[in-house]
């Protein structure tokens, strides 16, 4: 239900910082949890209608994707258009009285982010490379080995070039699945399986991701002369 916004709050945090498992559990809740608590408390507690308590659900991450973006200290193109798109679909939604919209709204952001990783990409200049970097590159002297390399080595950079293409793959998939699931499921089970595409895609990409990143990490310990 919230997939872009999730994605969107996870490309405002600063990279150079990795979640505890306290952490990672506060957002999945947050993320995940909370919304869906929300809309079948208003729903099935309060007899609220469908289309108000999914605003009124995807208030929460929406909140979160501003206070990451504010606490960051910068602005953030990608989640301003995701709160853009999700502003915008609002109206939409109570103008149309499609509940089904409001869902299937969510693979335009993740959409426009996976072909946005691929046309960059192939342009070269690999985005997700920020969030590859604090987990291979996690020492002065790794962090000096791949900045030399992202200058120096066509190799390093083709490497993360098609770690990359796999995201972007990943999320244009992960879009025809969340598709497929809110127009052929009872509007009760989509609301919440639409999540499932997502958390399937970021598993099933940091495992095949690891096909070019391996490299990646052998190149930088070598440089650096660390294990």
């Amino acid at each position: 239900m919230t997939t872009t916004q999730q994605i969107a709050a996870g490309q405002t945090t600063e990279p150079t910082k990795v979640q505890g498992p306290l952490g990672s559990l506060l957002s999945l809740v947050m993320d995940i949890g909370l919304p869906l608590g929300t809309y079948y408390l208003l729903k099935n507690a309060f007899g609220v209608d469908v289309i108000t308590a999914l605003i009124v659900s995807g208030l929460v991450p929406a909140a979160r994707t501003i206070w990451t973006t504010v606490r960051s200290g910068k602005p953030d193109q990608f989640a301003l258009a995701v709160l853009i798109v999700t502003v915008i679909s609002i109206p939409i939604t109570l103008l149309t009285g499609s509940p089904t919209f409001m869902l299937a709204k969510e693979g335009l952001g993740t959409a426009t982010l996976g072909i946005y990783i691929a046309v960059m990409a192939l342009r070269q200049q690999p985005v997700m490379t920020a969030a590859f970097k604090p987990f291979i590159a996690n020492s002065v002297r790794k962090s000096a080995a791949w900045d030399e390399f992202m200058v120096s080595s066509p190799a390093f950079r083709a490497l993360l070039v098609r770690a990359n293409m796999v995201w972007a793959i990943g999320f244009v998939v992960e879009v025809a699945a969340r598709l497929l699931i809110v127009f052929t499921q009872p509007f009760d089970t989509a609301v919440w399986a639409t999540n499932i595409p997502l958390y399937v895609t970021i598993v099933g990409c940091s495992i095949v991701q690891r096909r070019w990143l391996v490299p990646v990490a052998a190149m930088v310990n070598t440089a650096a002369g660390e294990k």
